[in-house]
This record gives C-alpha cells, structure tokens and sequence, in this order.
C-alpha cells in the first residue's frame, strides 16, 4: 500500500487544486488532493507541453521548400555558337545544350528551346535538338529549363546566328574569287537574212 501511494505521488496530477502530503501516526505516508488537519501542501512543478510547428496549407507550399532547397542549375548553348554563321541549303540547324550539374536521369526537368522568342518543339529532357527549315538570315536563340509545373527556374543567353541556304536562281559551278554566276537566259533564234540576187545561199 505505501509503494501505490508513493507511486501515485510521482504520478504528475492534472488537476486545479493542490497535493498534499500526511504521515500517518504509524510513520506512514499519505498524498492526496484533500486538505486535512496535519497535512502539509508539496509545490507542484507546471507541466511541460510542446506545441509543433504549423503545417504548409497546401502541398504547393511545401513543394516551393523543396524547391528553394534544390540546387541552382546553369544552362548554356554550345551549338551553334554566338554570331556563327550556318550554310545549310535545307535550313537544318544541329543546337546542343549543357547543364550544369547535370539532371539526374530521372529528374522532373524538361528543357525548352525559343527561336526568335518562340517556343519550338516540345520540351524534352534530350540535350539536342534540330532545328529544319530555318529561314535565311539572322536568328535569336535561347533555352529554357522548367520544372515539373512548368516553371523556368533557369535560362540561357540568347545567341544569335546567322542562316545562308544557296539560291535556286544560282548554280553550283563555282567560279574564280567564289563567286556564283545565275544561269543565262536562253537566246531568241535568228532570222534568216534575205536571199542573194544571184541566188547562192548565204553563208
């Protein structure tokens, strides 16, 4: 009996009133909530409580932690490079990327590649494009990286470079000095003169 009630004594006791402790005339000791004739009141100590931290609203929000977390990745344009010139009759242009840190092979990036401020082709995780059909002249270009929502979260610099495709007013004989000449326009046949007074033909 005296364990349980030392037990009870460790016990912390919500309660709104005070503990209190009594010996017994036979040495025992007694606690209770009770106050009686003898009975000293002990200090009680205030609870301990732990409040944790508020939860995201939504998922969004969390996901923008996990973001901001991420490392920052650069993109870059290797090919073709800044003011090159590209000579290609079908208007074909090779573009390779780089990303630094490279994306791991599962990742959620896609890539998006802008020609003249317009997006071309779908996004891809692929790290070269083609481009056909190029006009010629001069063109801007630029890559994007986006994550899985569809936000840039990197960019390229915009390169420019410059497109020559053969004209089909030209051949392909090339003259001295590289220079191309257009194909003649076809010659009007001759008239025959009129006939000799003697009657031979003429030469």
């Amino acid at each position: 009996m005296r364990i349980l009630l030392l037990l009870c004594g460790l016990i912390p006791v919500i309660t709104l009133g005070g503990i209190y402790k009594y010996v017994t005339p036979d040495g025992k000791v007694e606690y209770s909530d009770q106050p009686r004739e003898g009975a000293v009141e002990l200090t009680t100590m205030p609870l301990q409580t732990y409040s944790p931290p508020p939860l995201p609203k939504n998922m969004e929000a969390a996901d923008q932690t996990k973001a901001n977390a991420m490392v920052s990745h650069r993109l870059s344009i290797l090919a073709p490079q800044d003011d090159a010139t590209v000579r290609e009759n079908t208007g074909k242009v090779e573009v390779a990327l780089q990303v630094e840190p490279p994306l791991e092979v599962d990742s959620d990036y896609r890539l998006q590649l802008l020609l003249d401020g317009q997006s071309v082709g779908k996004t891809k995780t692929n790290l070269r494009y083609t481009l056909t059909n190029v006009d010629r002249g001069s063109h801007t270009l630029q890559a994007k990286l986006l994550d899985r929502a569809g936000a840039p979260i990197a960019h390229s610099e915009t390169i420019t470079f410059h497109m020559r495709r053969m004209s089909i007013l030209f051949h392909g004989n090339n003259q001295p000095g590289g220079v191309q000449r257009a194909p003649r326009a076809p010659q009007m046949p001759r008239m025959p003169g009129p006939p000799n007074p003697g009657g031979a033909p003429t030469p």
